[in-house]
């Protein structure tokens, strides 16, 4: 009787839920869309939110929205899906990232006093760093390659504020390009950050990943870990 009662509420709980929400899907690009589910009334985003790769039909990124933010904790996994990063907005805080994200990445913090330059925080994108290299990829417009991928500079430039603006350069022939300006669409899910900081105090800076993209399909670039020079 008890057990019949039970699963009565969790029906009547999940219809109730179903009522008041509306399901929704969003293509994001070629490689993610978002799963979600939207208020009836409001029509802000309310309830879990997902973004999945359609091609393999496993998850980026799974978490909560009330009210159209992101709340409590978000899980973000790699291309294998793996987790790759926990991230706490209520909380404001990094609960898990996976020691092998940050292996091929370099961070330049903008301050000219060394104790900061040395000392601060690096900067974070709030998403798996496939994640993150397949959205950029997916920015760029058509690439010319013999089949063997175009070498890539990916910039990121970070402000005080936790938002980022991008750029690309290219290393064609040893030489890199000038840097462009690297629209990054991000209506239907944007790439949160968190700032460098340094005694609590948010720093401007630049987070560079150097990746070998064909199509859009990148992969880090193993043999560059330092910023090219002009």
């Amino acid at each position: 009787m008890k057990k019949n009662l039970l699963l009565s509420l969790l029906v009547a709980a999940s219809l109730s839920a179903g009522a008041q929400t509306l399901e929704k899907k969003a293509r994001i690009n070629d490689d993610a869309e978002a799963v979600y589910h939207v208020n009836r009334e409001t029509r802000s985003k309310d309830g879990i939110f997902a973004v999945q790769n359609p091609k393999t039909e496993t998850l980026w990124a799974q978490g909560n929205y009330k009210n159209d933010e992101r709340t409590g904790n978000w899980n973000f996994f790699n291309k294998d899906f793996q987790l790759a990063m926990r991230y706490n907005y209520d909380q404001k805080k990094v609960a898990f990232i996976n020691k092998d994200e940050l292996t091929n990445v370099t961070v330049k913090i903008l301050s000219n006093d060394n104790e900061v330059k040395n000392n601060a925080t690096a900067p974070l994108p709030i998403c798996s760093m496939d994640y993150y290299l397949m959205t950029l990829a997916n920015s760029l417009k058509s690439i010319e390659d013999d089949g063997k991928g175009v070498n890539t500079e990916l910039v990121a430039h970070v402000g005080a504020d936790g938002k980022a603006t991008y750029t690309v350069s290219f290393l064609i022939n040893g030489k890199k390009t000038n840097e462009q300006k690297l629209n990054v669409l991000g209506d239907k899910f944007a790439i949160d950050w968190v700032p460098s900081m340094y005694h609590n105090k948010p720093i401007d800076s630049e987070f560079i990943v150097y990746a070998n993209i064909t199509g859009s399909q990148p992969e880090f670039d193993q043999t560059k870990r330092l910023r090219l020079d002009n």
